[in-house]
């Protein structure tokens, strides 16, 4: 016991050590939030309550953003599935197809050409709500983004799912003419697809660019993860700081390929205490594979979406202009419907995860001042309500309650209306 303690406080000197002959430029990048946060002394930290823990302005601000971003982020979805349901309402779906049809007589390039139409309608549908969202998020400080890129971005993003659009309903309908059972292999595609996703992800040469993991990091995060059980496992470190200045930390992959991530804005942040705690929490999620059990879960209710939208698709009576082509807008429709009722689900399930993450991050670290501290930073930095509202934490929140985690932690009593050991949980939470 006297030696890992002795190998903790080792570490954490020869870590704060890096940071300051490090220059001043990362000296510089810690504001007046992460020295009010330092001064909380322990007994702070284990007995105020959480409201008292952080910083009251920002915390009102907070709240605000949030509501703005839940109203966008609403705004978002129902924009797309009106898109969806005008293009089939108004017969512009069947005059597109017509015109396809004019143009030219390979029917895989007209239902390639439709789906790419549909997957491009989307986000150019949903673009003023996600430009309402970028703009709060780019006020609050959160990202440094500049408007030009974040188009160009955006226009990037519409670009992809008009290809994977086109894939789609050119794969699909073709599937559809040549095997009876079409649907089973769709869904083992997506199954596939999926897990093949996770474990190449880490791999690929895409997203944020990485940056050299100092010594220090790469010793303390194998510290970590072998008090997590799973040792061996890398760390890396991206260059967040590009567009964002948002602390982050997750884990990524899974089995021979699975790592933490860890954004360069955090390693300036947070103390050594608190990467513990960051790193412990990754750690929990590549133990138990979370990431492959998220993205099994999102992909079996879009499938059960997928085959709810085509029945009830086949309930509305075929006009003069329809055919199978033109009615997928009409299937869009239905699908933006259900998954708006199948969203609160996935979110419940991504919630008892992090709980789950929190409680053995916790065990393994055991310091609760330390995680408690990673949290009031994480709510004052990133701007991160304590409490969302609760008519709304149901449906939108993937996550606990940060209140609530800080009063589970400390054994305080817990500020979020309707909080309880089901919505609390332990460790510093995984950012977004």
């Amino acid at each position: 016991m006297r030696k890992s303690t002795l190998q903790r406080f080792t570490v954490a000197i020869v870590f704060a050590l890096a940071l300051f002959f490090a220059g001043h430029s990362g000296a510089d990048a810690r504001t007046r939030l992460d020295a009010r946060v330092d001064a909380l002394t322990t007994r702070d930290l284990l007995t105020r309550d959480p409201a008292g823990l952080v910083d009251p302005g920002r915390q009102r601000r907070a709240r605000a953003i949030a509501d703005l971003r839940h109203a966008a982020s609403a705004g978002w979805g129902l924009a797309q599935i009106l898109a969806f349901w005008w293009l089939w309402r108004s017969g512009t779906g069947a005059r597109l197809r017509d015109a396809l049809r004019r143009r030219t007589r390979n029917r895989t390039v007209q239902r390639a050409v439709f789906g790419a139409a549909l997957g491009a309608l989307a986000p150019i549908a949903a673009l003023p709500f996600a430009l309402v969202s970028y703009r709060v998020v780019f006020n609050a400080g959160v990202t440094d983004e500049r408007l030009p890129q974040w188009f160009l971005d955006y226009l990037m993003r519409v670009g992809l799912d008009a290809i994977l659009g086109a894939l789609i309903v050119a794969g699909v309908l073709a599937l559809v003419e040549k095997v009876r059972i079409w649907y089973l292999f769709v869904a083992a595609f997506f199954y596939i697809g999926a897990i093949a996703g996770v474990a190449l992800a880490p791999l690929l040469p895409l997203g944020t660019p990485h940056k050299t993991t100092p010594n220090t990091v790469a010793a303390l995060a194998g510290d970590v993860a072998r008090a997590l059980g799973v040792p061996g496992t890398p760390v890396v470190v991206l260059a967040t700081s590009r567009h964002s200045n948002a602390m982050s930390t997750r884990a990524a992959g899974v089995g021979p390929t699975a790592r933490a991530l860890v954004g360069d804005v955090t390693l300036v942040h947070m103390t050594p205490p608190e990467l513990r705690v960051a790193f412990a929490h990754a750690f929990a999620h590549v133990r138990y594979s979370d990431t492959l059990h998220q993205t099994l879960i999102a992909v079996t209710l879009f499938v059960l979406s997928a085959a709810i939208a085509v029945l009830l698709s086949d309930r509305v009576g075929f006009r003069r202009d329809d055919d199978a082509v033109s009615r997928l807008a009409l299937v869009a429709t239905f699908l933006g419907l259900v998954l708006i009722v199948a969203y609160p689900i996935y979110n419940a399930y991504t919630r008892n995860l992090e709980t789950r993450a929190d409680r053995v991050a916790l065990e393994a670290n055991n310091d609760r001042a330390a995680t408690i501290r990673a949290m009031v930073r994480y709510a004052d930095d990133e701007l991160i309500p304590l409490c969302d509202r609760r008519s709304i934490r149901w449906y939108f929140d993937d996550r606990p309650p940060l209140g609530g985690r800080i009063a589970e932690t400390s054994g305080t009593a817990d500020p979020c209306p309707g909080g309880g050991p089901a919505t609390a949980a332990s460790p510093v939470p995984s950012p977004r």
